[in-house]
């Protein structure tokens, strides 16, 4: 009987199945007598810094979690190496997984194999998605009070209006839980008095293992997100601003891309619809946004860039912004496994 494959593989080759096939057959349609012509023309020059943005993104991404974790763990820090690896992995984990739900655990677990327990991986992974979160909420935000609440011409505005209720709903859930996480602890304790949580915390030598294993770690939790009372202004600022440059970097790859198809667009305008797509995607059912950020990317950007180009544009912004650092998380991914299989015995054996 064949093994079932584990859920990440499957959603690795449902992501990249759906990507390709639709990165495709966008290339496909649009292909005619001048794309070849365009190809020929491509200035490599900016192809090149859209590479160099790409490695830019781990750099930044590395910083932030290493000020993270150096802010709130009062016990351990990390390398700047490392920070990029725990970055590529929790990445890579949250493209294969519809919802993007292998993302915390991820993060936590890449974390916690570099020394923190798994109650400050949480605290520090809870701070970091809210950091998240917040600025691209605002900025959103922002951006539908700017526009009037017309941003793209086309259907995905009203999706992108929900995406934002969505992360306003969130926004306030985490800053809930990080203004009162003892709430965590009494879930906990509110748990065991049900029949079932006694059952299973207190019936057997490995329910109770399970519940001083819980008890520790949201322990660890509670005086990891009691740091955030000690956050220095500085630390945070620093935080935010390079949560806000990761960004800004990351749209900005979209119309280096351009300027190198010779195809510029309004640099405001692009990172407008960029982030539309991104807040989008996010909530999409399907893993890494697999179709769908294709075919938006598509849709929107036909207004301002020829059918000769738009083709080549998505391929190549889908190579830069998802599959390059979806193979590099991919390999560090793997290598994360390997050492948690090589640490089992009964695996060794």
């Amino acid at each position: 009987m064949t093994k079932p494959l584990p859920a990440w593989k499957k959603g690795l080759g449902i992501s990249l199945a759906l990507s390709i096939a639709v990165a495709l057959s966008v290339f496909i349609y649009n292909f005619d007598e001048d794309t070849l012509e365009s190809l020929l023309l491509v200035r490599i020059e900016y192809l090149l810094a859209a590479l160099l943005m790409v490695f830019l993104l781990w750099v930044i991404e590395g910083l932030r979690i290493k000020l993270l974790v150096s802010t709130l763990s009062c016990k351990e820090n990390i390398s700047i190496f490392a920070a990029m690896q725990v970055f590529l992995v929790t990445f890579f984990f949250a493209s294969v997984t519809p919802l993007a739900a292998g993302e915390w655990p991820a993060h936590i677990y890449a974390l916690s194999r570099h020394g923190l327990s798994l109650g400050e991986s949480s605290a520090v992974t809870l701070t970091r998605f809210f950091l998240t979160k917040l600025v691209f909420t605002i900025a959103a935000i922002i951006l539908l009070i700017f526009f009037q609440g017309r941003l793209v011409p086309t259907f995905l505005n009203q999706i992108f209006i929900y995406a934002v209720s969505v992360s306003v709903i969130i926004v306030f859930f985490l800053l809930f839980l990080l203004w009162k996480p003892s709430v965590l602890n009494w879930l906990l304790r509110k748990a065991e008095t049900f029949s079932w949580g006694n059952y299973l915390f207190r019936n057997t030598p490995r329910g109770k293992k399970i519940y001083e294993f819980l008890r520790y770690e949201l322990k660890e939790f509670l005086k990891t997100t009691r740091s955030l009372n000690r956050f220095k202004a500085g630390n945070l600022i620093a935080i935010i601003i390079l949560t806000i440059a990761f960004w800004v970097c990351f749209f900005s790859i979209g119309p280096v891309i351009l300027i190198g198809l010779n195809m510029p667009v309004p640099y405001l305008q692009a990172l407008i619809w960029l982030i539309v797509i991104q807040m989008i995607i996010v909530y999409i059912p399907v893993p890494g946004g697999s179709g769908v950020a294709e075919l938006s990317l598509a849709s929107i950007f036909v207004f301002f860039v020829p059918s000769s180009v738009l083709g080549i544009f998505v391929v190549a912004w889908r190579f830069f912004t998802y599959y390059l650092l979806l193979f590099f998380g991919g390999l560090f991914a793997l290598g994360q496994l390997k050492i948690r299989q090589g640490d089992n015995p009964d695996i060794r054996n």
